[in-house]
This record gives structure tokens, sequence and C-alpha cells, in this order.
């Protein structure tokens, strides 16, 4: 299982918070509250993208800041099953950032 952490704001700036995820501020909505994203995918045993599928956490968390849950299991499929993303958490984050600017939550 990989997981990374996306804080909700306004900064830019990346601190590495363990060994399977970073932590980053991104903009969900101007004038919003801070909110917390944990990107969090379960991978399987295998380097290919095979069972890849988000974790409760990464859902609850899309949900928290206004993503329905159909909305939430699209994008965090999405996110989970881009090979891209495979060991390339920085590629994770800049795919969630430009998902969050073109379809911000509406809820």
């Amino acid at each position: 299982m990989k997981s990374i952490l996306l804080g909700a704001g306004f900064a830019a700036a990346a601190s590495v918070l363990a060994t399977q995820g970073a932590a980053e501020e991104l903009p969900t909505r101007p004038g919003s509250d801070a909110a917390t994203i944990t990107i969090s995918c379960y991978r399987g045993p295998w380097r290919d993208v095979i069972w890849d599928r988000p974790n409760a956490v990464f859902l609850d968390g899309l949900t928290r800041i206004g993503y329905s849950r159909q909305e939430a299991l699209v994008i965090g499929q999405r996110i989970c099953r881009d090979e891209y993303g495979l060991d390339d958490p920085e590629y994770l984050k800049s795919a969630m950032r430009r998902i969050l600017a073109e379809t911000p939550p509406s809820g």
C-alpha cells in the first residue's frame, strides 16, 4: 500500500512524513478550510497495475472535501490505476492537483 498525504490549502512546499508518503498543501476551492487527502492505493504484490484500487482513507478524504462517493471512486481509480504513478509520489500528487483544478468538488 502506498500513501501520500495532501492537505487542501494554497502552499506548495512538500515535506516527507514517512517512507510511504509525503505531505503537501493543495488548493481545492478558494476560501475553503484546509482538509487532508491521503492518496492511498492497494497495489498488491505485483509491479504491474493489476488489482490496484483506492483505499477507504483516500475515498473518505475526497468525500470530506465535497466529492460524491461516485466521484471519489472514479478519481481514486484514476489515480491508483495510473501506471505512471508507480513508485512516483510526485506524479500522483501532480495528477491529483490537476484533477482538483479541472474538476473541483461541488459539495
